[in-house]
């Protein structure tokens, strides 16, 4: 297949999706050759060359975006300029929609790219900002939808939306081995083990990493047997070590990304920065909770503007708080060594996530068992003209 396709993606959990999607438009005869753009490792893995770095995109939260708009305006710039440049046969903008959008919608004025723009991960219209379901449909010639709600959001604009489904549930759940992962760190079934994860973005790290990492260290006085297990990105290894510097409660820090989800799954239980992170959890059925805190301005915008009752995916898709949340004011040592310790010493609520958990499972199966990245990729090649 000679068409040519243009991806950004512009934070880690971007760069998975970009990944699936390569890995089904390869499996539907297109050459690798014929995929450029901006990614990560796992985007280049499938044979990508990032023509930027994708940490340059990713700037969240209302209050801290304004100190970097001349520097993203002029990203965003170069971008579309490269865009037009190469004529792709469609560009495709993966998540990151406060970037991407404004990418998308520029090259749609400027008329001078003929191609389709298509995005892969709704927006969350049905959590705030109800207007951009009308707004992007003006410059969007397709939208690929996680879940099975989203398409109807959409298409009263005339947008043409469809539910592809979650690469997540890709990942094959029985061929996981948390109990050779611990035997090769000479853990044992008696051994507690907590998983840590301090975020994929280096906002993240900065903000929330001692207030995760004291809540391990006051883990550690009501449980003799604890250990870490902190997965990372090769890309943020460095800095997280540091931060672990000083800590007396065994750890292991895991940046193989191929041992990513067997680390996972040998968690006894987990506490993470809310995100991404928090949907694989749940699926592995990995008993956890979450903490954010974001800008104390960006964080009364958003109290005022959220239409939704959560911010854990899976509480939203189950419309049910399983997975304990503390957020902003409520993210502190206390809270969230409370909530751990009661995952610990509490089977019940340890059931709840189980089950939780299983609910979850089914309703993010696609019908005819076709997997989402083969879907996506139908999606995308039916755009080709």
């Amino acid at each position: 297949m000679t068409a040519t396709f243009f991806m950004i993606a512009g934070e880690p959990s971007g760069d998975a999706l970009g990944a699936s999607l390569m890995k089904g438009l390869k499996a539907s005869g297109v050459s690798e050759n014929n995929i450029e753009g901006i990614g990560g490792h796992l985007m280049s893995k499938e044979g990508l060359e990032s023509l930027w770095p994708m940490d340059d995109l990713c700037v969240m939260g209302l209050w801290e975006v304004a100190g970097h708009l001349p520097r993203l305006i002029r990203l965003i710039q170069g971008i579309v300029e490269e865009i037009e440049e190469r004529k792709p046969d469609v560009v495709i903008t993966i998540d990151l929609p406060d970037f991407n959008f404004r990418v998308a919608e520029k090259l749609k004025k400027r008329g001078i790219f003929k191609g389709k723009i298509l995005h892969y991960v709704a927006p969350t219209v049905w959590a705030w900002r109800s207007g951009r379901a009308k707004k992007i449909s003006a410059f969007l010639d397709g939208l690929m939808c996680l879940f099975p709600f989203e398409p109807d959001y959409f298409k009263p604009h005339g947008l043409k939306a469809e539910y592809v489904g979650h690469p997540l549930i890709e990942l094959d759940k029985g061929s996981l081995d948390p109990q050779q992962f611990r035997e090769k760190r000479q853990l044992t079934k008696d051994d507690l083990c907590v998983g840590v994860f301090l975020g994929s973005r280096e906002k993240e790290l900065n903000s929330l990493s001692k207030i995760l990492l004291d809540t391990a260290d006051a883990l550690s006085e009501q449980y003799e047997n604890l250990h870490l297990i902190i997965p990372t990105l090769p890309s943020m290894e460095y800095d997280v070590l540091k931060r672990l510097e000083g800590l007396q409660v065994p750890h292991y820090v895991v940046t193989d990304q191929d041992a990513k989800y067997n680390a996972f799954a040998a968690c006894d239980a987990a506490v993470a920065v809310s995100g991404t992170v928090g949907l694989e959890l749940a699926y592995i059925g990995v008993p956890h909770v979450i903490g954010y805190k974001a800008h104390p301005l960006t964080g009364l915008i958003m109290r005022f503007l959220l239409k939704v009752k959560y911010v854990h995916l899976a509480n939203i898709l189950l419309d049910d708080e399983i997975v304990p949340e503390y957020l902003q004011w409520e993210c502190n040592v206390h809270g969230l060594t409370r909530g751990l310790m009661t995952l610990i010493n509490y089977p019940e609520e340890r059931a709840k996530q189980a089950e939780g958990t299983k609910m979850l499972t089914n309703m993010l199966q696609l019908e005819g068992d076709k997997a989402p990245s083969k879907k996506a990729a139908e999606f995308v090649l039916s755009h080709i003209s």
